[in-house]
């Protein structure tokens, strides 16, 4: 019967980082001409946000007698998660759990046997979206993650600029929220707007700057999982794209009407430039490297949240040592809705 080893998961609470499952073969006695290990994995809500039912998935390889494989069960948790569309606002978080299960098929002198009796029960739990970088799966050592300190990577070499909103009277109102995550001790993940007053912020590398004209708040999801905000200025850009097509109406030409192809307009998105304002070379990688690669992504338009998308240029310069000039990134947003956000 194959076996998965106790206490032998090497893994992270984040699902975009490989789940490592091993599993021990077992060894049947005979002329083995076929031997293979199976693994099941049933992923399902474990506490979190997503609510569809239960999904099944399969894992296999052939393996000799005895031998211990390991699995990547990673894909069958991103899988069930693609199911689960964040909101700019509920800050609560997907938590998946699994049950593994292992058995063995294998051929003795032609016949076939599949293990009836499957290994007991082995459950993954405590998995939320997002993944691990690189660098802190390369700086970490076998069998363990180099886990982040907080769910957020926003460098802190400078002070990160906000917007606040006067009201009536003239008088500084924190409407504009900043988002700050927990650290990764938090189970589940917790995120906590915080009020933007004038100045810094108590205790914090928050300074609050009155919103300007074109001034934009904008929420997306990080890449470990959890929600995060900027603050940007809308440069004089904006652009409208839409889509033409072409029909041929089959109709009667008489004297007074005629036969002509008609032109359908739809698709009309609308594309906004952003700029950040100067950057020192940390804040350039930071957006580089987790805003712009961002796949959720929210802007607040008149008080509404509307969902769009980054569209980067294919090369930026984080920094050049042969210029003195100014860093900062400029990227695209496009709506995701069609007509005027306004």
């Amino acid at each position: 019967m194959a076996t998965i080893p106790p206490g032998s998961i090497q893994q992270s609470r984040f699902i975009g980082t490989p789940i490592m499952v091993p599993v021990q073969a077992d060894s049947p006695v005979g002329n083995v001409t076929f031997h293979r290990v199976r693994l099941k994995v049933t992923v399902g809500d474990g506490g979190g946000a997503i609510t569809q039912n239960d999904a099944e998935f399969e894992f296999s390889t052939p393996v000799s007698n005895g031998e211990v494989t390991w699995f990547d069960i990673s894909s069958a948790f991103r899988a069930f998660a693609d199911t689960y569309s964040p909101t700019p606002t509920a800050y609560t978080y997907p938590q998946l759990a699994a049950n593994l299960n292992a058995c063995d098929d294998y051929m003795i002198d032609g016949v076939s046997y599949e293990d009836m009796s499957p290994s007991e029960t082995v459950q993954v739990t405590g998995k939320y979206l997002g993944a691990l970088t690189d660098r802190e799966r390369g700086a970490g050592v076998t069998g363990q993650w180099s886990e982040p300190a907080r769910y957020s990577r926003k460098p802190t070499t400078s002070p990160e600029i906000c917007y606040y909103k006067p009201n009536a009277q003239g008088q500084p109102e924190g409407s504009s929220k900043h988002l700050q995550p927990g650290i990764t001790g938090i189970n589940p993940p917790s995120v906590t707007a915080v009020t933007v007053p004038k100045g810094f912020a108590v205790g914090s590398n928050i300074y609050g700057i009155p919103a300007p004209q074109f001034g934009h708040e904008i929420r997306f999801i990080n890449s470990l999982g959890v929600h995060e905000n900027i603050f940007v200025s809308g440069l004089p850009t904006k652009e409208v794209n839409i889509t033409t097509e072409k029909y041929t109406i089959a109709r009667q030409e008489t004297l007074t009407s005629f036969s002509r192809g008609l032109a359908m307009k739809s698709n009309d998105y609308e594309t906004w430039q952003f700029s950040t304002g100067p950057l020192d070379e940390a804040w350039t990688s930071w957006y580089i490297h987790e805003f712009l690669m961002a796949r959720w992504v929210w802007i607040d338009i008149n008080g509404l949240w509307i969902p769009c998308h980054v569209l980067p240029e294919e090369t930026t310069t984080i920094v050049s040592r042969e210029k003195a000039e100014m860093l900062e990134v400029q990227f695209k947003l496009q709506l995701d809705i069609n007509g005027s956000p306004l």
